[in-house]
C-alpha cells in the first residue's frame, strides 16, 4: 500500500524532497499558530483576571436582593451607605448590642467575607459571634458584590475597607470599642492588609483559610496558568503584609481538607506572624480542624468554642482601646446617634482634618467619603 502512494506521487526520492521543501514553511505556521495561541491565551488572563479572581462579583447576579439582619433575630442594626474617596457607593451593616450604653462596651467584630456570595450570606455566622462573643459585629459588601456599587480589584477592596474602618472609628457607639477583624479566605487577604497599615487600632485579628497570594494559590486552583503568574495584577500578597504585624494577637483557624488553598500556606503565614512577634505564645494562635474544606469549616465541631476560648483570653483581657487619633474624630452627635431616619456624615481620609455636617445642604469635599445610615430598631 506505501509503495502504491509512493509510485502515486512520483517514486519515493521525489516525495521525500518535496515534504523537506514544505517542512519550513509548515513549521513556520506552526510556530506561528503556536504562538498566537499563547498570546491570546496570556492576553486573555490580563484582561479577564479579575473576573477568575473575584467570580461572585460577575455578572450582574451578585446584585440579588441581600438579607437583613432583623431577619436572624438581630434587630438592632444601621444599613450603611459609604462613599469611599474614589467615590463608590458600598454598604453595610452595623449590628448593635440592644442599647446604646451596651454597644458603646462591646468589643466590634470587623467582619471581612470570602470570595463567594456577600455580607447577607455571612448573616448566620455573625448572629453566632454576635450571641457568644457579645460583640458588636460591622459587616461589609465589597465594591460589586452585594448591593455595594463598581467593579471589584485589589487597590478597590482596600480602600473599601479602609472607608469601613474609618466609619468604625468615627462612630458615636463604636468609636472606643476594641476592635477585631475577622476575615475568610479573600477577607483573611483584607484583614491582614488592613491590620498591618491600622496595628494600633486592633485588639486581635482571625484568619480562617486564607492564602499566602495570588501568585501562590494560582497554581493550586488553576494548574494551567501556573506558568502565567507574573502577569497577575491582583496580588494580595498577604505573605509580606504579615510580616508588619507585630503586636496583635492572630487566631489562624485551619480546615485540613481545604479543597481551595492549600492548609500549609496557613501555616506559612502563621510561622511568619509567630516569627515576627519574637515568639510571644499568647499572641499567636493555631486551631485546625481535621476535616474542615474551604466553605465549611466554620460549621466544624469546636469552631465557635475555639474562637470563643480565644476572645475570652485575648480580646476580654485587653487594655482598653485608646483612641490613636489617626482615625475618626467625628464629635458624638444626637442626630447619628438617636437618628431614625436617613443622615449623612462626613468620613476623611486618615490624614485629613475631620468635621461633621448634617445631610441637609452639606457638600461634601473632594477625596472625602460619605456615610448614609438608616437605623433599625
Amino acid at each position: 500500500m506505501l509503495y502504491a502512494i509512493f509510485h502515486y506521487l512520483g517514486g519515493v526520492e521525489e516525495t521525500l524532497a518535496s515534504i523537506l521543501k514544505l517542512a519550513p514553511t509548515v513549521g513556520y505556521y506552526v510556530t506561528a499558530m503556536v504562538v498566537g495561541l499563547t498570546l491570546f491565551g496570556l492576553s486573555a488572563v490580563w484582561l479577564f483576571q479579575r473576573d477568575m479572581v473575584y467570580p461572585a462579583a460577575f455578572p450582574a447576579h451578585s446584585r440579588e436582593r441581600v438579607s437583613l439582619p432583623s431577619q436572624f433575630g438581630m434587630p438592632h442594626f444601621d444599613d450603611i451607605r459609604l462613599e469611599t474617596p474614589d467615590k463608590v457607593l458600598i454598604r453595610g451593616y452595623l449590628i448593635k448590642r440592644a442599647t446604646d450604653e451596651e454597644t458603646k462596651n462591646a468589643p466590634t467584630l470587623l467582619y471581612f467575607h470570602a470570595n463567594a456570595g456577600n455580607m447577607g450570606h455571612r448573616l448566620p455566622i455573625a448572629k453566632l459571634m454576635y450571641e457568644m462573643l457579645g460583640c458588636n459585629v460591622f459587616m461589609l459588601s465589597y465594591r460589586g458584590y452585594g448591593l455595594s456599587e463598581g467593579q471589584p480589584s485589589e487597590a478597590g477592596i482596600k480602600t473599601d475597607a479602609q472607608t469601613a474602618l474609618e466609619f468604625v472609628r468615627s462612630h458615636p457607639l463604636t468609636a472606643n470599642t476594641k476592635l477585631v477583624a475577622y476575615g475568610q479566605s479573600l477577607g483573611g487577604a483584607v484583614a491582614i492588609d488592613l491590620v498591618a497599615a491600622n496595628e494600633p487600632e486592633f485588639a486581635g485579628i482571625i484568619l480562617e483559610n486564607t492564602f499566602l497570594s495570588i501568585a501562590k494559590l494560582v497554581p493550586s486552583v488553576l494548574p494551567i496558568l501556573k506558568y502565567a503568574t507574573f502577569l497577575a495584577s491582583e496580588k494580595w500578597n498577604s505573605e509580606q503584609a504579615i510580616r508588619k504585624i507585630t503586636a496583635v494577637p492572630v487566631l489562624f483557624l485551619s480546615g485540613l481538607q481545604d479543597d481551595l488553598v492549600p492548609p500549609p500556606q496557613m501555616r506559612k503565614l502563621h510561622e511568619l506572624a509567630a516569627r515576627n512577634q519574637d515568639g510571644k505564645s499568647m499572641k499567636v494562635t493555631w486551631e485546625e480542624f481535621a476535616n474542615g474544606k474551604h466553605n465549611d469549616t466554620c460549621v466544624q465541631p469546636g469552631y465557635y468554642e475555639k474562637i470563643s476560648n480565644w476572645w475570652k483570653n485575648t480580646v476580654v483581657t485587653a487594655a482598653p482601646y485608646v483612641p490613636t487619633g489617626r482615625l475618626g474624630g467625628l464629635e458624638p452627635k444626637d442626630t447619628v446617634e438617636k437618628s431614625d431616619g436617613e443622615n449623612i456624615y462626613r468620613v476623611e481620609s486618615a490624614s485629613a482634618d475631620r468635621n461633621f455636617e448634617d445631610a441637609e445642604g452639606s457638600t461634601l469635599a473632594a477625596g472625602s467619603s460619605a456615610a448614609t445610615s438608616k437605623k433599625h430598631d
